[in-house]
């Protein structure tokens, strides 16, 4: 198994049961809701490391079932949260981007599809502490045009950030503030991207859906730390 639990909810039941077969299949734990208000007494009793809702079901649609989760505390006030519909309109897709949903996936969606969509996002803490792949060289060479000399003086500078960092996250902590960290987290990642470090890049991405919960992100935090901390000395060494 994936160690992973998800919550899916669809008010169809035909769609319902493809979304939970498909990701059963690719070995994650599922459970299913026919309706928003199920999927909400779910939530609230249970962990979910990711939230599968439909963006229009009877009574609770996919947008207040996650608003009332992240307004109150609960084992699942900051799961990851993706969206399921049929809409394929720029405005749908806005709607639920600033509901809090951090991927819509269209549907009809293939098996395939659905699972690496979730394992882009459940993957995130296991692939960022395997550290197979912190550095990408040839990202780096591409954002600088292929030359070598500015990927050199780019990580040189990437390093020193990297190396100042813990203590200007500390310095949020020590505030809590989130604000402050959404913003040191657009500019670090701007830098990963030159640089080509895609396991920070995902640490990164942790942290931001972390944040959707009104808690100091600490674990996320401390992941991204760690990460940080090895990609400096890998560009050091």
């Amino acid at each position: 198994m994936n160690q992973a639990l998800i919550l899916i909810a669809d008010d169809n039941p035909l769609s319902l049961r493809f979304l939970v077969e498909a990701l059963a299949a690719g070995g994650y734990d599922c459970v299913a809701a026919e309706d928003g208000s199920v999927a909400v007494r779910h939530a609230l009793t249970s962990a979910f490391d990711l939230l599968l809702l439909d963006a229009r079901m009877p009574g609770m649609d996919g947008c207040e079932v996650l608003a009332h989760l992240r307004a109150r505390p609960g084992p699942s006030r900051g799961a990851i949260a993706l969206a399921t519909t049929a809409a394929n309109d720029a405005d749908t897709i806005a709607a639920l981007h600033a509901a809090g949903f951090i991927e819509t996936l269209l549907k009809p969606i293939a098996a395939d599809a659905l699972r690496a969509a979730v394992a882009r996002h459940l993957g995130t803490a296991s692939a960022a502490l395997t550290g197979a792949d912190d550095l990408d060289d040839e990202q780096a060479h591409r954002a600088a045009g292929g030359d070598a000399a500015i990927v050199a003086s780019l990580r040189g500078l990437f390093a020193a950030e990297l190396e100042a960092l813990p203590a200007q996250i500390a310095g949020f902590g020590v505030r809590n503030d989130m604000a402050a960290l959404r913003e040191r987290l657009h500019r670090l990642e701007a830098s990963a991207g030159f640089c080509g470090a895609p396991t920070l890049t995902r640490a990164i991405a942790a942290v931001r859906t972390a944040l959707e919960s009104p808690l100091w992100p600490t674990a996320a935090v401390a992941t991204l730390l760690e990460v940080s901390e090895r990609t400096r000395q890998r560009l050091s060494g």
